[in-house]
């Protein structure tokens, strides 16, 4: 029988128990030097219209699946201070929905209509050294870099972190043991049992030029008997075996919305090498199945540039140029694949609006793909921004696929033009000042992707994704 993984949330919740129980038990949290001191407290809700057309692009055996649905999403914070070197941070997330939506903007490929999530659970501890940017954290953390095409996910994890203004750097081991939400009983298994080691270093070597190396290692630990089929699902395409990921990116500030430059670029590049592997069915063999193992080396690259046309408001116009490999053989593949811990998201527009990087409509993976992307943004830096972007999409190896989190495949193997798509990203972001209808944040994401011949004639000629975000703060 397959082994099934435990869901790993009731302990996480005893442990956030004892989390929120210790410093409440703080005497006076407006003086300073008693311990634990609640040092911040706030809540978010968000309210959330969606509307998305069919992610099967009208070839389905079905029929048209369309949605219109309203949510629901509240997250409470707390950040304490326990004692002179050691500090906590609590999040938490309620979430519900009228249908099954997809929750992009927090983590993809995963319909739900409701759900209560542990995010962030963490304790850091800062006196290993009398410098006040170094220390170490454990629990469960918000692993984050600024592309998000690497990090960008809720783990469990244990990290060594070195900050100051020239150099960034941190260190660390990581193992999703579980998605902490009641409507996952368990991961899916391509992410069971993989143990990761990930590092990164970025260093200012001259005023707002940067340099950055990132580093992670994935090995699965687990047994094979949890990768055959079962009721719940089948058995997944491809699992990490023994995996490395490295990657070199140079860029000026081109993630911070505050700048004032008028030109800026980004250039990154990654590579991985290693091993994955899938159980394919053999009644031959005595336990029923073979393991099928696959030497992986791919590539990845993207290269960006932005001019700034006027500084208040600031106006920017870039380009972008991103490529993944793609081609496979038996036996070996030089296709790129993410970490599974990346969301594709992040400021790379110069405004303070978190974009879909390969489109809000589509939101690929960065396998297997070319795309070429044209945008301009209006900002007041602070307040507003206005983002229009147009992508245009090719398959590296035309006789490859796509994974995508919103569209599903239907290659006719005809063509390697898998489209185009239009964004339009607007947000305001009101006062950080809370107890005031001025703190409202609004956001726009906005997006319409046009199947190409890779498709097929009998492909919608177009699929929308509309998202409408009003926040409050508490």
């Amino acid at each position: 029988m397959p082994v099934k993984q435990k869901n790993a949330f009731p302990p996480l919740l005893a442990a956030v128990t004892w989390l929120v129980a210790l410093p409440a038990m703080a005497q006076d949290e407006s003086q300073e030097g008693v311990y634990p001191r609640l040092l911040d407290f706030s809540t978010s809700a968000k309210a959330s219209a969606i509307s998305e057309s069919d992610r099967r692009l009208g070839l389905g055996p079905d029929g048209d699946s369309k949605s219109n649905e309203v949510g629901l999403d509240i997250k409470p914070e707390w950040v304490w201070q326990l004692s002179p070197h050691w500090r906590s941070k609590l999040r938490l997330q309620g979430f519900v929905a009228t249908g099954q939506v997809d929750v992009s903007d927090e983590i993809g490929g995963m319909e739900t209509d409701g759900f209560f999530a542990l995010r962030e659970a963490w304790v850091d501890y800062n006196g290993l050294t009398s410098y006040p940017g170094a220390s170490i954290r454990f629990g469960r953390e918000r692993l984050k870099e600024d592309t998000g095409t690497w990090w960008d996910d809720d783990i469990t994890l244990a990290r060594w972190i070195f900050d100051t203004t020239l150099l960034d750097t941190t260190v660390g081991i990581a193992n999703k043991v579980s998605e902490a939400r009641t409507d996952v009983n368990e991961l899916p298994k391509e992410e069971q049992d993989v143990a990761r080691v990930f590092a990164s270093t970025r260093w200012q070597w001259r005023k707002d030029h940067y340099l950055s190396f990132l580093a992670t290692h994935a090995s699965r630990y687990g047994s094979d008997d949890n990768l055959r089929a079962d009721s719940d699902g089948g058995t997944p395409e491809r699992v990490i075996e023994s995996l490395t990921w490295v990657g070199v990116r140079a860029d000026q500030a081109y993630f911070d919305w505050h700048s004032t430059s008028r030109f800026q670029y980004l250039a990154s590049f990654g590579a991985v090498t290693g091993e994955d592997a899938r159980l394919v069915a053999d009644p031959a063999s005595d336990n029923g199945f073979r393991r099928d193992e696959r030497d992986v080396s791919g590539w990845a690259a993207d290269l960006g540039l932005r001019a700034q046309l006027t500084e208040s408001p600031r106006w920017v116009v870039g380009v972008h140029g991103a490529v993944a490999s793609g081609g496979r053989e038996s036996g070996e593949s030089d296709a790129f694949r993410q970490t599974q811990m990346e969301s594709n998201r992040s400021r790379f527009t110069g405004t303070r609006s978190q974009v879909a990087r390969f489109g809000e409509a589509f939101q690929p993976e960065w396998s297997n793909l070319k795309v070429a992307t044209v945008y301009t943004a209006l900002t007041d830096r602070n307040w507003w921004a206005a983002n229009l972007l147009y992508h245009k999409y090719w398959m590296s190896d035309q006789s490859g696929t796509i994974t995508s989190d919103l569209v599903e495949p239907g290659f006719t193997g005809n063509s390697d033009d898998l489209g185009e798509s239009i964004d339009l990203v607007l947000g305001y972001y009101g006062s950080r000042g809370t107890g005031t209808w001025s703190d409202v944040d609004t956001r726009l994401r906005a997006g319409v992707f046009m199947p190409g011949d890779a498709y097929g004639e009998n492909a919608d000629s177009a699929r929308h994704r509309v998202v409408l975000d009003v926040t409050k703060r508490f």
